[in-house]
């Protein structure tokens, strides 16, 4: 039986998601031609047989005319397809000069135009992808201003956009702000079909092959937390100005509560967004320098002291020896240790970060309170595994997830030991 689609979805192609609302803005990760082949013949088959006019505009390893051949095998008619006007299928060069500034405006109201004149000629929309393989570091910032003016645009239009990006060339920071400007993520299978000459990017991490359905659980996972990040922050905002405008201590307290909770709100969506990430590989790998390792520790004990302005935070950061580490991932590590000490310590005692260059880089955790049971010990690194403590501040069990994961990726270890006197995790790597 043919599925129906209402005015507003149209048939996606791609399996395990039926449809596609019309202004939707999409991003595919790949490793190689095959990856690109696999996802968007069907996509453009579908939106061809919806009477879409659809625009591919094609980069390595899969060229226009490669696109085309492979299309051609499931769309016999595509020739006149394209003779009509229904499809365009280019290569980069034909829209975007590489050795020119980019112009964000000027490229989305020209998509924008292309969405009026399909209309115009009868077409349900505009369904398009684009390989972004062609940006190199000097455009990055500006591709990422013209995916914010996308995904800004398309919301509300008889359009759908998709954006083609290689597993291999983006960093962590780069991957982060991709999705971000993404309603929707599709993942391609990781290290597989790699070309010979591309290098593996090793992390250290051990990332299991997702399955169908794990594939529709994280891309839930994404979903939720786009959707949730703009009014988490539009509450935290409107809940800072009303602290602010108070007219009694009362109004302002129940503010600062609210506003507390949204940012806790927040981290939880922030954690449940890494770990999607880290199960596919996609913003795992490490941007190591030896530069800055100690102000990237203590701008993290310093956010935590603002959170936590009640509790005694002291800190011996002593690197006297240059480390060869990815800060940010570091800082982070630092920022789930402690705030694990914070939540689950005794309120009355202080929390003590080290962290030192002697033979090793050692960072370390420790708090007073009661012991963490031996039990529990042995799965506290598993995703979902939460301790006991202030119900207000429990999180979903990922914070020490992730800590063993960074540890991994540094090809670094985590100890942890607990007893009546403190409970202490202790992180040991080469200095590199």
């Amino acid at each position: 039986m043919q599925a129906v689609f209402h005015r507003d979805h149209a048939p996606s192609g791609i399996p395990g998601l039926p449809s596609l609302s019309w202004g939707s803005h999409l991003c595919q990760t790949f490793g190689s031609a095959e990856d690109l082949r696999n996802l968007l013949v069907p996509y453009f088959k579908a939106g061809l047989e919806n009477n879409e006019r659809c625009l591919w505009v094609a980069d390595a390893p899969l060229s226009a005319e490669q696109a085309r051949e492979a299309l051609a095998e499931v769309v016999p008619d595509l020739g006149a397809r394209e003779a009509g006007g229904q499809i365009e299928i280019r290569d980069t060069d034909a829209f975007y000069d590489r050795g020119a500034p980019l112009q964000p405006a000027a490229i989305v109201a020209g998509l924008i135009r292309r969405e009026q004149e399909a209309l115009a000629a009868g077409f349900q929309g505009l369904r398009t992808n684009g390989n972004c393989a062609w940006v190199d570091r000097l455009n990055f910032s500006s591709f990422l201003d013209y995916e914010s003016a996308v995904h800004a645009s398309v919301p509300g239009r008889r359009l759908i956009c998709m954006c083609s990006y290689s597993h291999d060339c983006l960093e962590p920071l780069e991957a982060t702000a991709v999705m971000e400007r993404h309603h929707l993520v599709l993942p391609g299978p990781r290290g597989q079909h790699r070309h010979e000459d591309a290098p593996a990017k090793s992390t250290g991490m051990t990332v299991p092959e997702p399955d169908a359905e794990a594939f529709l659980s994280e891309q839930s996972i994404a979903i939720l937390g786009h959707d949730l990040r703009n009014p988490l922050a539009a509450i935290a905002a409107g809940a800072k100005l009303l602290r602010r405008r108070g007219e009694d201590a009362g109004q302002r307290a129940i503010a600062e509560k609210i506003e507390r909770s949204a940012d806790h709100m927040a981290a939880l969506v922030n954690d449940l967004l890494d770990v999607s990430r880290m199960r596919f590989g996609d913003a795992v790998s490490l941007r190591r320098t030896r530069d800055d390792l100690a102000e990237a520790l203590s701008h993290a004990v310093e956010e935590l002291r603002l959170t936590y302005p009640d509790r005694q935070i002291d800190v011996q950061i002593t690197i006297d020896q240059p480390v060869l580490a990815d800060r940010l991932y570091m800082a982070r590590m630092l920022s789930n240790l402690l705030k694990n000490a914070l939540t689950h310590g005794s309120p009355d005692h202080p929390v003590t970060v080290k962290a030192s260059t002697e033979d090793v880089f050692a960072l370390s955790v420790a708090n007073t309170g009661t012991p963490i049971a031996a039990a529990t010990r042995e799965r506290l690194f598993s995703p979902f595994i939460r301790g006991s403590g202030d119900s207000d501040r429990l999180g979903l069990g990922l914070g020490l997830f992730i800590v063993a994961e960074i540890a991994r990726a540094h090809k670094g270890q985590i100890e942890l030991t607990s007893d009546e006197d403190a409970t202490c995790f202790t992180f040991q790597m080469p200095l590199g």
